[in-house]
Formats: structure tokens, C-alpha cells, sequence
């Protein structure tokens, strides 16, 4: 028997209340950086464009804690499991999830990825677990940071996408992400849920790693869906060139 459908009104209430959210973060990051500038706007030009860049940045600060009080106070841990899309846990990830994408969308999203600073407070507020050696490329997105650990020395590739979640016949599975040691994670790699990588491991750009792989330490991975790469039965299939004692490539046809 086919499970009760959520009726279509219910989105518009739950996108319209997100909206006001939204708004709402940014009145309350950006009132007291504009009211400085209204105040001082008879002071001089250069004063005004430190206080402008000064504002900015402290509009970015109130923007994330803003974010990570929401989620800490008001949403609170997401458990890993299986959940129908109705139920109140999986509300719960829905509530967390549209908090993380207004970061996504926000003109800060480019300070909490490339900024040490900023990327230590937004993602460890969320709850995120990891080193301050972690790097992130310009649009990274890591869809659920609370349920995400990395470790040391950690490079994650411009573009790349690090989900929690998969939805699928009304019902969201939330699993955990664990990412070791010295990986490089090439571009516009995707990570799905449950997706555990052990230490030393390559991602190759554009690679899918399906939900629930375990990646020993010290393998490359690659391709859609991504497979273990033999790096060295690679070099073999591919010899280089013969090349003479005095430096020069051989050809077929050697003059006698």
C-alpha cells in the first residue's frame, strides 16, 4: 500500500519559511556594518573604503555564527540511519540542509573555503571534523559537514562535491564520510555517503566514488563509477619511446 503523499502546499510553507530565514541572517549580519557606514559617511573616501572592507568581513563573521548557532541551538544533531522523508528526523536534515545551502549561496562562500579562518569556524561550528592542514578549492560544497571527517594534510580540488545523503523512494539515507590522511581529491570528484578513504589515497579528477566504498591506504582511484587504478600495469601497457645512447628516438628505418 502506497504511503500517504505530502501534500503540495506543505513545500511552499517550508520554502517560504526558509526564505525568511535567509533574510532574516542577513538583516541581522549586515545592520550594524551599514548603520557604521550611514554614520561616518561625511568622514573621508579612504576611511569609508576601510570601514567598507572592515564591515565586509565582519558581516561574514556575524553571517557564520549566525549559521552555526542555528544548528547548534535550533536543529541539533543529525543521526546517521534511514529515514522516511516524513518523519521528524528526516525534517530535521531538511532543516540542516537548507541552513548549508544558504551558505552555498552566500558572497561568503568563497572566504569559508579559501580562508583558514573563517573555514575553521563555519565547518567545525557545523560540526565537522578536522585538521587546520585541510585546503578546499573555490566551490567545494560539503553538503552535510557534520558528518564528515578528515584528517591531516588533506587537498579537496575546485568543484569537487562531499555528500552525506542519498534520497531515494521517499526515504533519505544519512551515513557518515571518513577521509584519512595525506588524500588529494582531484576536481569535481564526487564522495557519496558512507564513503570511507584510507590515508595516501589519489581521487582522480571527475570521479564518482559510489556509496559505501572502502578505499585501502596508498590506492588511486578513478573513473565513473570509480575504480582502483594499477599505476604501474598502466606504464607497462604504455613503454616509452626507445631511445639511442646519443639521446636520439629510434625509427623503423635505420640508415645503414
Amino acid at each position: 500500500m502506497a504511503g500517504k503523499s505530502t501534500p503540495g502546499y506543505l513545500y511552499f510553507v517550508a520554502d517560504l519559511f526558509n526564505l525568511i530565514i535567509e533574510v532574516s541572517v542577513y538583516f541581522l549580519s549586515l545592520s550594524a556594518p551599514v548603520y557604521l557606514l550611514w554614520y561616518n559617511r561625511a568622514a573621508h573616501p579612504l576611511l569609508l573604503l576601510l570601514l567598507g572592507i572592515a564591515g565586509w568581513l565582519v558581516t561574514a563573521l556575524t553571517f557564520i555564527l549566525i549559521l552555526v548557532v542555528i544548528k547548534r541551538l535550533l536543529i541539533g544533531e543529525v543521526p546517521a540511519g534511514r529515514y522516511l522523508l516524513t518523519s521528524s528526523k528526516s525534517y530535521r536534515w531538511m532543516f540542516a540542509d537548507r541552513i548549508t545551502k544558504i551558505m552555498v549561496r552566500s558572497p561568503f562562500r568563497g572566504l569559508v573555503t579559501e580562508n583558514a579562518f573563517y573555514r575553521y569556524l563555519y565547518f567545525r561550528g557545523m560540526g565537522m571534523k578536522f585538521d587546520s592542514t585541510l585546503l578546499l578549492g573555490p566551490r567545494t560544497v560539503i553538503a552535510e559537514p557534520w558528518a564528515v571527517a578528515v584528517g591531516h594534510n588533506v587537498l579537496i580540488g575546485a568543484d569537487a562535491v562531499i555528500s552525506g545523503h542519498k534520497v531515494e523512494h521517499k526515504v533519505v539515507t544519512l551515513e557518515p564520510v571518513e577521509i584519512g590522511s595525506d588524500v588529494l581529491i582531484g576536481t569535481r570528484a564526487v564522495i557519496l555517503p558512507g564513503v570511507k578513504i584510507g590515508n595516501r589515497v589519489v581521487i582522480g579528477a571527475n570521479s564518482v566514488i559510489a556509496r559505501g566504498t572502502v578505499i585501502p591506504d596508498g590506492e588511486t582511484w578513478a573513473g565513473n563509477p570509480a575504480q582502483r587504478v594499477d599505476l604501474f600495469a598502466a606504464l607497462k601497457r604504455s613503454p616509452p619511446s626507445n631511445v639511442t645512447d646519443s639521446g636520439e628516438q629510434e625509427t623503423g628505418n635505420n640508415i645503414q
